[in-house]
Order: C-alpha cells, then structure tokens, then sequence
C-alpha cells in the first residue's frame, strides 16, 4: 500500500514557519554571552537606583475606636526639591497590635498632587486614632 503525501495547505505552511521562528528566537536569545547579560542587569541596576521612598504620617480625628462611627484620617507624603513623584499609597505597618485593614478602614480617596510633588491619602477609621500609630503614607520619588 502506498501513502500518497499532499501539498501542506498555506495556513500549515505559515504556521509551521511561525513555530521555527519562535523556537529559532529563542535559542538565539539563549546563546547570549554572560557578558551581555550582566550588562543588561547593571544598566537596570541603575534605571532604579536614583528611586527613593519618602513617608508621611496620618492625621486620624476618629475618637472612639469600634463605635461603628467613621470619621476622616488622611495625610501625605512629599518628594524633595528637585525630585519627582511616580506614585504612592498607605501602607499598614507590621507589628504587634496592629488592627486589620478591612475592618476599622474605608479607603476615600488617593492620589497625587502634582504641583507640591506629594501623594496625598483621604480615608475613613474606626480605629480612635491608631491609624497614627498603624498606618503610613509613602510617595515613591525620582531624582
């Protein structure tokens, strides 16, 4: 009995040229020097040298803590002269006796503000007044 081989179709044909040149890539990408790749990582190493991670405290005017009645705890965190804000956020610090974000805490607002080069945080505590002691603003900043 014979097998009578057909002509691959031109959908075959294209993905069959696609598989040898992503499998071509990627030896090519592998027999890179180390050379090269310690290049690669110091010029990174470099990219994010110049980040620096500034905070700030937290304002909490809550009075009671877990009465069920929210009030506003908000701060900021400010670049340097000369630096620049890429982003920021709030932070809850590790250590004993700290509460749970999720129960005493609603996030409102948070975001830059770029004119004074901070990132500013707005949210509501149950905590009567542990977000002071609990909680941290930070700003990530470029100089």
């Amino acid at each position: 009995m014979k097998i009578k081989l057909h002509r691959p179709s031109p959908a075959m044909a294209v993905a069959l040229l696609a598989l040898f040149i992503a499998l071509g890539g990627s030896a090519l990408g592998y027999g890179l020097g180390r050379e090269s790749a310690r290049n690669a990582a110091s010029a990174s190493t470099r990219h994010h040298a110049h980040y620096t991670l500034r905070s700030g405290k937290v304002i909490d005017t809550d009075t009671t803590a877990h009465d069920g009645l929210f009030n506003e705890a908000f701060g900021h965190a400010q670049c340097k002269h000369g630096e620049r804000l890429i982003s920021g956020g709030l932070r809850l610090r590790s250590g004993p006796g700290s509460v749970f974000p999720g129960q005493n805490v609603s996030m409102v607002e948070s975001g830059p503000v770029p004119k004074f080069r901070q990132w500013f945080v707005s949210f509501n505590s149950d905590l009567g007044g542990a977000a002071r002691k609990d909680f941290v603003v930070f700003a990530y900043c470029r100089g």
